[in-house]
């Protein structure tokens, strides 16, 4: 290249200087020579492993060979010995047909026992009135005499229904001329099972109190054919401890000092959180619905049912009410303290919610199920709902935002009319 002049330095150029290039060029030959080498080692450290692996793969299959084939052969002896191939297989066949007979003859006898214990209970019923023969067994059975004297009663009551003496010509009466009443069966036997329907909750409380969970499993059972559970879910919802213990505090005032009240009123200072009674109202639900739906799965047959219900009277009776007592405080403090607490609490009770989703409840460790979840979210919408409808929520924050804007500028308004009034 042509030397530049020096009286022209702008259109001067420098001579070609191929040395940066070359040790470039080395350098990168160099690392492409070490990575090469890195390359073939590792390549011949996989190839090692898969030599290894193929050989091991080998060996399993080898061994799962002979299992199977020991496993065909001892199904092969064991087929065999099912099949009549020798005396002593014929013998066992025979052995065996001959128990399933038996087993199908004692179903058949305790068939037409029952069959007949209910007819004999049905001329009972239709020719003397009385219920005697069940009267006996519901005093002298004890648990299961109950159990399936409420069985053999809705059975004789479909049968009444079918044979209704009213819709029978030849109906039987003491004695029609003199006008005394006409046996009806029909009234005999709803009468009888709302009795037993009582004697069965009481010996469902009883086996609760001793926590019998396969007695209170047997009563919940025949209860459920009654009026689908209802008396037995509300007999274990009505007495449980917690709500009777919560009746008599659902109504106390709302704890507090002033200063924290205070505290949530003023716009500078952060919140205290969730309202003492309240906290401490959602705590106690967070252990009794876990420890009571252990119970619930042990003691019901139908344990999503009543778990269902027992979440809903807590959330519809005691945290609504203490819920409405602590924002009815706030409110009448302000509307800061109100939507503080109104955030506080839906927070705290969503965690709550989260809570027992997670441990799973009757399903626990599992989660819980699909319905369970349903009615959590159900009921935690249908908390706040009455707070957050159409435009309740927007004119709380607009009249919040009008008391904050008012405090703020209280002294700038205060000022000025004082300087009016001077003038």
């Amino acid at each position: 290249m042509p030397a530049g002049r020096r009286s022209a330095p702008s259109t001067s150029h420098t001579a070609f200087d191929p040395k940066p290039l070359i040790r470039t060029f080395e350098s990168v030959l160099s690392r492409l020579s070490s990575l090469s080498d890195e390359l073939g080692s590792r390549e011949t450290e996989l190839t090692g492993a898969v030599r290894r692996a193929e050989l091991q793969h080998n060996q399993n299959v080898a061994s799962l060979s002979v299992k199977l084939e020991q496993s065909i052969r001892s199904f092969n002896r064991l087929d065999g010995s099912l099949n009549p191939g020798s005396t002593s297989d014929a013998e066992g066949n025979a052995a065996l047909r001959i128990g399933e007979r038996l087993e199908e003859l004692d179903r058949q006898s305790q068939r037409a026992q029952d069959a007949k214990f209910l007819i004999q209970c049905w001329i009972d019923v239709n020719e003397r009135g009385n219920l005697s023969m069940l009267e006996d067994m519901r005093r002298m059975g004890g648990g299961e005499g109950k159990v399936r004297c409420a069985s053999i009663a809705r059975q004789l009551l479909k049968l009444s229904q079918r044979l209704d003496p009213e819709k029978q010509v030849n109906g039987r009466a003491t004695n029609g001329a003199n006008g005394s009443k006409k046996i009806v069966p029909r009234e005999i036997i709803e009468k009888f099972l709302e009795e037993l329907e009582q004697d069965l909750l009481i010996s469902f409380d009883d086996a609760y109190r001793r926590q019998n969970f396969e007695g209170m499993k047997e009563c919940a059972a025949a209860l459920y054919d009654f009026n689908e559970g209802a008396s037995v879910m509300g007999l274990f919802v009505n007495q449980h401890q917690f709500f009777i213990d919560r009746s008599n505090l659902v109504t106390d005032e709302v704890a507090g000092d002033g200063e924290t009240w205070d505290k949530l009123a003023d716009p500078d200072t952060e919140p205290p959180g969730v309202e003492p009674t309240l906290q401490s109202l959602i705590d106690e639900v967070k252990i009794v619905v876990q420890d009571e739906s252990f119970i619930m799965k042990r003691a019901f047959p139908f344990y999503d049912e009543i778990l269902q219900r027992f979440l809903q009277r807590i959330f519809q009776q005691s945290i609504q009410q203490r819920l409405e007592l602590v924002l009815e405080k706030a409110d009448s403090i302000s509307s800061l303290a109100f939507l503080r607490s109104l955030q506080a609490s839906r927070g705290y009770i969503g965690s709550l919610v989260d809570d027992l989703k997670s441990h799973g409840l009757t399903e626990h460790p599992e989660p819980a199920t699909s319905q369970i979840v349903a009615t959590l979210d159900q009921q935690l919408d249908d908390l706040f709902v009455p707070f957050f409808t159409r435009s309740t929520y927007i004119e709380r924050e607009k009249k919040n935002l009008e008391e904050l804007y008012t405090s703020l500028l209280y002294k700038y308004t205060l000022y000025h009319v004082s300087e009016f009034l001077t003038r």
